[in-house]
């Protein structure tokens, strides 16, 4: 995967030819006809169709615990394991509610959904390229969405597991960073809050159903018991990360053990997409993912914690302060002005 990525040597990325830009609305529309088109193509298990629509150098985590693909022939056969074309019936996506984002200038973007498969949910994170007016995928973070009470009875049995764990992907040249961004926040997430609220259309997932908000204000009260739980997690394997050619997109992902006060830690996989914000990057999608394995596999990760966040001492009281001394001859000075009592009548003065 790492030879995928381009991570021998050093340097920067090489700089892609310069396309003129794309009308925005239209790139939309053809993005997210591509996703589409991807649904319909796997509804009708035609795995080979899928040809056209992935990037040759297509990169996959998920959502079982072994599915870490990087290349298209390697996704395509994994995939086509589990499809077989002559069945009479094959599993029937249902788009919950697609997001497509595209960057300015119109050669990339980013998808977001949630799809229903037989009964189970699955959320998905996209992202895309545009190269000579065709849209291709050339990123999938995928995660399943089980039920809160699923999750936690999964967790107990220390069956939670991040998906993709057999990956060994590294950094590609141009992402160093993001990653180190990444790295800061890891400890203290209350700082990508700001982040995902500056835009409209971002995006945030947790690991189980339930756990998707879009936009400002569902972002907001989504993260509310995430603040109060102090979340932080520590990186539990390798991170990969690339940068789109446009440069106007990059993504990150890598698995971590999350933990929050009063909580097990918790195995996942994130997956952030971030957006070209001036010199910087911004989050734009935090997507946190799980996959279930064999009851005991999750106990190594459960080891790899952050440590606990450094608390601020109470501030001290200030002494009391004293009061100012009174000068010697104040009282001397009082009784000089106390009037004599007046002599009684008759009586000598």
């Amino acid at each position: 995967m790492c030879a995928a990525l381009g991570c021998g040597g050093g340097g920067p990325a090489p700089a892609a030819p310069a396309e003129p830009a794309i009308d925005e609305r239209t790139a939309e529309h053809d993005a997210r006809g591509l996703v589409l088109e991807i649904y319909r193509t796997l509804g009708r298990g035609k795995t080979d169709s899928l040809f056209s629509l992935l990037d040759d150098r297509l990169i996959v985590f998920g959502p079982r615990p072994t599915d870490a693909t990087a290349s298209r022939a390697d996704a395509l056969g994994a995939l086509g394991a589990l499809v077989d074309p002559r069945a009479k019936r094959h599993a029937q996506l249902r788009s919950t509610g697609l997001t497509v984002v595209v960057s300015p200038g119109g050669h990339s973007a980013w998808a977001f959904d949630v799809i229903g498969i037989d009964g189970h949910l699955v959320a998905v994170t996209a992202v895309l390229s545009n190269t000579s007016d065709l849209w291709s995928v050339t990123a999938l973070g995928l995660g399943a969405l089980p039920a809160s009470r699923q999750l936690r009875a999964e967790s107990s049995r220390d069956a939670v597991v991040p998906p993709g764990t057999t990956s060994s992907a590294k950094v590609a040249p141009g992402a160093e960073t993001v990653v180190d961004e990444f790295k800061k926040r890891l400890a203290a997430q209350d700082s990508w809050l700001a982040d995902l609220t500056s835009d409209s259309e971002a995006v945030l997932a947790g690991p189980a159903a339930g756990q998707v908000a879009r936009g400002k204000q569902a972002i907001q009260q989504l993260w509310k018991p995430r603040s109060k739980a102090a979340l932080r997690a520590a990186t539990a394997g390798e991170i990969t990360a690339l940068v789109t050619p446009d440069g106007q997109l990059a993504w990150l992902t890598a698995p971590v053990t999350r933990v929050g006060d009063g909580e097990e830690p918790l195995p996942m996989r994130i997956f952030a997409v971030y957006t070209k914000a001036g010199t910087g990057w911004r989050m734009t999608v935090l997507h946190e993912a799980i996959a279930i394995s064999e009851p005991g596999s999750g106990a190594a990760f459960k080891k790899i914690v952050p440590p606990e966040p450094v608390k601020p001492e109470p501030a001290k009281a200030e002494p009391a302060k004293a009061e100012p001394a009174k000068p010697a001859d104040a009282t001397k000075s009082k009784a000089k002005k106390k009037k004599k009592p007046r002599p009684a009548p008759g009586a000598d003065p």
